[in-house]
C-alpha cells in the first residue's frame, strides 16, 4: 500500500507523535507509523524498508530519545539511500547523533517544541506542499531547465561580445567614462555596476523600463545608509557596523607574482586528474580576507543569518554561489569599496602563501592538524576561525573548516601560461576550495578543486572575499 508519509520516531515520544499524526490524518494525509512494534529480525527489516519505499515523504521526529535510537538511525539511513524527501521535526533541543547528523546536517527542520501550534501548521503546510509537488515530473523539468540555461548562456556570451565591441568603439572616440544616473559619480564605461552606489547597468534595455528601475532604486536608497565615494571611504569606515569594520581591517594584501598552479610535486599521489596539468600563472596584487566571512558579518550586510551551526563569530555556511554574489554587491555598496569572490587562481595563490610560499601540501603546513579542521578532528561542526596556525601570509582556515566558493566555473586546466585567469565564460558547476569540517584530509590540500551546482546550500559551504586595490 502506498502512503504519503512515513513516520520515524522513538516510542518513548508516542504521546506527542500520535497527536501530530492524528492532526495529519484530519487533513487527509495518509501516514505509516509503527505504533505497536514490529517483530525484530528479517520481518522487521522487510516491513520497515517497504513502508519507506512506499511513502512519498520521510518524517523524522528528532528528540533526545530518537537521536540515540539505533532503529531510527537505520530508518534515516534507508531513507537517504532511497533518496526520499526527508523532513526533520524537532520535539526538543537535542543535538543530532553523529550518524544522523551525517545524513540530516544542513536540512531545514521544523521547531515544533518552541511553538507547537505554529510548528504543527508549518508541518502540515510543508507536507501538503511536497505531496502536491510529487506528481510533477521533476526529471523532465530539470532537463528542460538545463537546456534553457545553456541557451541563456549562449545568448549572454553573444551579448557580451557585442557589448565589448560597442565599448571598444566608444573608447576610440574618447567616451571612456559614464556618469551614474543615481549618484552622479564617473567611472570606467566597461563596469556593469556603479562602484560608489551599486547601481547595476542592464545593456540593451528600454529607456522606459530603466526609468522604472531608477525610481525604485532611488526609493530603496533612502531607506539605507548614505552613499559613500571612494575618496571618503576611510572616514566612512567608523560609521559602519563593527563586524564590517573588522572585515575591512582584516583584509590582507597579497603581492602579485607568478606561481605554479595545480598538482605540484608536494601534492604527491593525492592530486586528482582535474588538478593537471600544473601550469604557470601570473597574478596582480589584491586583498583577501584573513578569515572566512563570519555569521555576524553576513548578518550585518544581509539582515539574516542562514548558518546551520549558529554563532556570531563562526564562519557563515549554508550559502550558495548566488547568495555570495548578492553579499559582495551589497557590501560594496555599503562600504564604497569593490568586493568580490576570489578567482580560483587568486584563492590558490593566497592559500599557498603567495610569493612567500613554503610549498606546503596544505595552507601553511604539511600537517593538516596544525592548520585546519576536517572530518577526523572537527567533532562534526564548524569552529571559530583563527584557532589553528596561519599560513605564510597570515591567512587562517584556508584548509578545512568550511569550503569557500570562488568566482570561476569548473573547467579543465590548460598547460599554457596564464595572466590573471578568470575561468570559462560558462559551465554547469562553480568551484569551491579548501575542504571542510566534514571531509577527508586530501580535500583540504591547496590544489584540490571542489565543485558544486551554484544553487547548492550546505552546512559546510561558506566564502572568503577579495577587495580590489
Amino acid at each position: 500500500m502506498k502512503y504519503e508519509v512515513f513516520v520515524s520516531y522513538s516510542r518513548v515520544d508516542s504521546e506527542i507523535v500520535n497527536k501530530i499524526v492524528k492532526a495529519l490524518a484530519q487533513h487527509n494525509i495518509s501516514v505509516w507509523i509503527d505504533k505497536d512494534g514490529v517483530e525484530s529480525g528479517d520481518a522487521f527489516k522487510s516491513v520497515i524498508v517497504n513502508a519507506i519505499k512506499n511513502a512519498q515523504l520521510f518524517l523524522f521526529f528528532s528528540s533526545k530519545n530518537s537521536n540515540n535510537s539505533p532503529w531510527t538511525v537505520k530508518e534515516v539511513n534507508t531513507a537517504v539511500y532511497l533518496k526520499k524527501f526527508i523532513l526533520p521535526v524537532k520535539l526538543d533541543d537535542a543535538v543530532y547523533d553523529d550518524s544522523i547528523l551525517f545524513d540530516l546536517g544542513g536540512l531545514s527542520f521544523i521547531d515544533y517544541y518552541k511553538n507547537p501550534e505554529t510548528g504543527l501548521n508549518e508541518l502540515i503546510k510543508s507536507v501538503k506542499s511536497h505531496i502536491d509537488e510529487s506528481t510533477i515530473d521533476f526529471k523532465k523539468i530539470k532537463e528542460e531547465i538545463a537546456t534553457l540555461e545553456k541557451d541563456g548562456i549562449r545568448l549572454y556570451t553573444e551579448q557580451k561580445r557585442i557589448l565589448d565591441l560597442i565599448y571598444a568603439k566608444r573608447k576610440k572616440i574618447g567616451k571612456n567614462e559614464r556618469k551614474c544616473p543615481v549618484c552622479g559619480s564617473m567611472h570606467d564605461i566597461i563596469l556593469q555596476y556603479c562602484p560608489t552606489c551599486g547601481w547595476t547597468y542592464i545593456p540593451f534595455q528600454s529607456a522606459k523600463l530603466d526609468e522604472k528601475r531608477l525610481k525604485a532604486f532611488r526609493a530603496l536608497q533612502k531607506t539605507k545608509p548614505n552613499d559613500v565615494s571612494p575618496e571618503k571611504s576611510e572616514d566612512h569606515v567608523t560609521d559602519l557596523p563593527l563586524p564590517i569594520q573588522e572585515l575591512i581591517h582584516d583584509m590582507v594584501k597579497v603581492e602579485g607574482g607568478t606561481f605554479i598552479m595545480g598538482g605540484t610535486e608536494e601534492q604527491g599521489e593525492d592530486a586528482f586528474n582535474d588538478e593537471m596539468p600544473a601550469h604557470k600563472v601570473t597574478l596582480s596584487s589584491f586583498y583577501i580576507g584573513k578569515y572566512p566571512i563570519r555569521q555576524e558579518q553576513w548578518e550585518a550586510v544581509m539582515g539574516k543569518n542562514p548558518a546551520y551551526f549558529k554563532g556570531p563569530k563562526l564562519p557563515v555556511e549554508s550559502v550558495n554561489w548566488s547568495d555570495c554574489q548578492e553579499f559582495v554587491a551589497q557590501l560594496s555598496r555599503i562600504t564604497g569599496r569593490h568586493f568580490r569572490l576570489p578567482t580560483e587562481a587568486e584563492w590558490e595563490y593566497a592559500a599557498r602563501g603567495g610569493n612567500r610560499s613554503g610549498h606546503y601540501k596544505y595552507s601553511g603546513s604539511n600537517n593538516l592538524d596544525e592548520v585546519g579542521w576536517y572530518n577526523e578532528n572537527s567533532e562534526s561542526m564548524t569552529h571559530l576561525p583563527g584557532e589553528k596556525i596561519p599560513n605564510e601570509l597570515g591567512l587562517f582556515d584556508m584548509s578545512g573548516n568550511v569550503w569557500e566558493w570562488v568566482q570561476d566555473w569548473k573547467a579543465d586546466f590548460s598547460e599554457l601560461d596564464q595572466i590573471n585567469p578568470t575561468g570559462p565564460q560558462e559551465g554547469e558547476e562553480r568551484i569551491c576550495r579548501g575542504g571542510g569540517w566534514n571531509r577527508e584530509p586530501d580535500r583540504a590540500r591547496v590544489s584540490y578543486r571542489g565543485d558544486d551546482l551554484p544553487d547548492l546550500r550546505y552546512c559546510s559551504l561558506g566564502l572568503r572575499i577579495v577587495m580590489e586595490e
